[in-house]
């Protein structure tokens, strides 16, 4: 039997929590002591770290006194281009006014003395060319230039570079006191000794440094803002000269001849008083005119203010005029040959003129359609005077309905033998003559089969009776001929129908022709005028001889001659009595 239960004491209870505790720690240490010992590590190296990152602002500039070395140098510089750019940019885009109220006051001096620079260069070269172009002075420097072998600008520059002289100084050379100064009017007092004493300190300086031990060096010129000083020396006194602009070398050369004179006049003796009033006032004498006269712009601008002369501008702008007028003459000529070869090529037949393209003396383009069976225009552009440019001729091939080129047209395909006579009139094809019957029947079926044809009128007769055809049809032209007359209104004034009826004396006076090389006979055309019975005989035969020659004159230009190729005979037949012109058809046999 087991003993009884007893309740245990407070004391036993803390004892068994000291137990618990204790082997808790172990445990935690076992298990988490050594990430514990590491996290302490870290929060002691932050803390180092933040203690050292305080104190960086106070490190920083001895960091960089400390650095040495050209390696070390660039190193830091290269590490620190890219965030002092950033910051710089950074810094102009949030503070760009206070950026600008900084820099104004150095870039705007700096802006002004470069444009002046550059506007006193310009002016210069301007003024010089434009004064100088169409006078006998720019004449002259032209000349110089092209013997010098340099460029006109740079000669204007040498004669018209505007300058002023505003201080010349005159300076004793040992112990540098201002033995004169001369200004010109309208400017403010200035300190001489104080000047004076500059210059000779900088001439010291100068000579000192650069001269070596020899003393061959002097102070030349020297530019103190927008004056450039220029120093000349001499044995006994030194000439200071104070000039704005761009002064010529000619002013130099001034400047040593006064020097030269003030020598002179003071003298060989080197006792002698330079304050001496002779003296001083030859000093004056011969600066005051330096200051006074030059500031014009320059050495020669007494003359340069005269009045050019007009007679290189008249003679330039002669000459100009002859050229324009040459050249207008010129083209005038061209235009005229021109419009001469477009009217031939709108008149030529079988052609059709599309464009004519010209530059003057230089390229003739004609370009067009060409029938092939059109006269070729390689003699029409050949015999056309453009002072050497040869024509070029573009065409394209086309379908012509030309009287002529129906006729050319015509010959090529039908080929008719020697006494057949082809001829075409407003798109009608007319045959006439004597040929093989074959070929009659042929050329009756062909020839409306020429293109561009609208009809045919044959006339054609059989080869084996073409001699008596001929000889009959002869004689019926030689009685209906004098039919067929030419009226006149007035005493020269044909009537309104002496066009159609020309043409059928023509069509007529042609086939007579034709006629009679078949039938071997010899005829004899002629055309003859009358005229009305009022009148004096007298003026009637002058009024029938003037028909019967304009009728010869319009045959003729219809293709009509004698039957031996001349001309036609003209007669009057004083019997009749009307203002008529008929053409008279007589026949004789071999």
């Amino acid at each position: 039997m087991s003993p009884p239960a007893t309740d245990p004491t407070p004391e036993s209870h803390d004892a068994d929590a000291t137990a618990s505790g204790s082997d808790f720690e172990r445990l935690r240490e076992i298990l988490l002591g050594a990430e514990r010992r590491e996290l302490d590590a870290a929060r002691a190296r932050i803390a180092e770290l933040e203690r050292v990152q305080g104190s960086l602002p106070e490190r920083l500039p001895g960091a960089f006194e400390a650095v040495r070395g050209e390696a070390a140098t660039a190193r830091v510089a290269s590490a620190l281009a890219e965030p002092v750019s950033q910051a710089l940019g950074a810094a102009v885009q949030r503070n760009r006014q206070s950026l600008i109220d900084v820099l104004f006051p150095i870039i705007g001096p700096l802006i002004r003395k470069s444009i002046a620079e550059a506007l006193r260069n310009l002016v210069a070269d301007l003024n010089g060319a434009i004064e100088s172009s169409f006078t006998l002075r720019g004449l002259k420097w032209r000349l110089e230039a092209w013997r010098a072998g340099v460029p006109y600008a740079q000669v204007v520059l040498k004669h018209r570079l505007a300058y002023e002289i505003d201080h010349v100084f005159l300076i004793e050379r040992d112990s540098g006191l201002v033995l004169h100064h001369e200004s010109a009017p309208g400017l403010p007092e200035l300190d001489k000794d104080a000047i004076a004493g500059m210059l000779t300190a900088l001439g010291d300086f100068v000579g000192d440094s650069v001269g070596g031990e020899e003393g061959g060096g002097t102070l030349e010129s020297v530019r103190v803002g927008e004056h450039v000083v220029w120093m000349l020396h001499g044995p006994r006194a030194n000439l200071a000269c104070f000039t704005r602009g761009v002064p010529p070398p000619s002013l130099h050369g001034l400047l040593e001849q006064r020097l030269e004179e003030i020598h002179a006049r003071w003298g060989a003796d080197p006792d002698a008083d330079p304050h001496a009033p002779g003296n001083r006032d030859a000093w004056h004498e011969a600066l005051q005119p330096v200051a006074l006269t030059q500031q014009a712009g320059s050495v020669d601008a007494q003359a340069a203010r005269k009045p050019p002369s007009r007679l290189p501008l008249f003679l330039i702008v002669l000459a100009l005029a002859a050229l324009l007028f040459a050249f207008l003459v010129s083209r005038e000529r061209w235009a005229t040959r021109v419009d001469a070869l477009r009217a031939q090529l709108e008149a030529h037949p079988g052609f059709v003129l599309n464009a004519l393209e010209a530059r003057p003396w230089r390229q003739v383009v004609v370009r067009g359609l060409l029938d092939p069976d059109a006269e070729p225009l390689a003699p029409l552009l050949a015999s056309t005077d453009f002072g050497g440019v040869r024509p070029q001729l573009e065409t394209a091939g086309y379908l012509s309905t030309a009287d002529a080129v129906l006729e050319h047209r015509a010959r090529r395909l039908l080929q008719p033998p020697a006494s057949v006579r082809i001829a075409a009139k407003n798109g009608v094809l007319a045959l006439s003559g004597a040929a093989p019957q074959s070929w009659i029947d042929r050329a009756n079926e062909r020839a409306a089969w020429v293109a561009g044809v609208d009809g045919v009128e044959s006339t054609l007769v059989p080869e084996i009776d073409a001699v008596d055809a001929a000889r009959t049809a002869l004689a019926q032209l030689a009685q209906t001929l004098p039919s067929t007359v030419v009226e006149f209104d007035d005493e020269v004034q044909p009537s309104a129908a002496a066009g159609a009826v020309l043409d059928t004396i023509a069509r007529d006076a042609k086939r007579a022709v034709d006629l009679a090389k078949v039938a071997g006979i010899e005829v004899r055309l002629t055309c003859v005028g009358a005229n009305t019975h009022v009148g004096s005989e007298q003026k009637n035969q002058h009024l029938r001889a003037e028909r019967a020659q304009w009728l010869a004159f319009s045959l003729a230009a219809r293709g009509v001659t004698g039957a031996d190729g001349g001309g036609l005979a003209t007669d009057g037949d004083a019997e009749l009595d009307r203002r008529i012109a008929y053409l008279r058809l007589t026949i004789a046999e071999k």
